[in-house]
């Protein structure tokens, strides 16, 4: 299989599971993320949208001899970030929603790969669109995507940790002490 076709097959299954669970996974309960999820779609697709449009334009193609490896960089990161955030979303199972919210029942998962991160499901989600930005082959593609994306996670991010931190008080605290972030042993 030639490499931009399995970028292409990629990039439908990630639009594709993205979609279901937008679907089938918001929450049924009072939403706390203080119109974040508005603010990520938002950013998401105008991002994606112009760093498509930018590498189509040709404005700043990749040299020759580092476009198929960046390409298939690309393409293992975008595979790699997509396996950790169904895992991530998996270890969640009924917990898992795409808007912030607290269930009645919500306990605190400290297994899988929250064992290293608290937000490893982002950190899949951030691998998949640097990873798609990587792959798309233009060097003005990778600040438009990534800049405005990390932006708009990192801000969720801090939404999230205050309504988990106002749930689970103390537990929490203890977990973010013994967890990072987004990055497994850095930050």
């Amino acid at each position: 299989m030639s490499p931009h076709l399995l970028f292409s097959a990629l990039c439908l299954l990630w639009i594709g599971s993205e979609l279901w669970l937008g679907r089938r996974r918001r929450s049924d309960d009072r939403t706390r993320d203080s119109g974040t999820l508005r603010l990520l779609l938002i950013t998401v697709y105008v991002c994606v949208g112009l760093a498509i449009w930018i590498a189509s334009s040709g404005w700043g193609p990749y040299p020759p001899g580092l476009r198929e490896a960046l390409l298939w960089a690309g393409i293992v990161l975008m595979a790699a970030g997509l396996a950790l955030r169904w895992w991530s979303i998996r270890v969640l199972a009924h917990f898992f929603t795409i808007d912030v919210a607290i269930r009645p029942d919500h306990e605190l998962i400290r297994s899988g790969p929250y064992r290293l991160l608290r937000h490893p499901s982002y950190t899949g989600a951030l691998m998949t669109f640097y990873g798609f930005a990587l792959a798309l082959g233009d060097v003005w593609s990778l600040p438009v995507v990534v800049v405005p994306v990390t932006i708009a996670f990192l801000w969720r991010i801090r939404i999230e940790e205050r309504v988990l931190s106002a749930a689970f008080a103390a537990q929490y605290a203890q977990y973010a002490r013994e967890t990072k972030r987004l990055i497994p042993y850095v930050w």
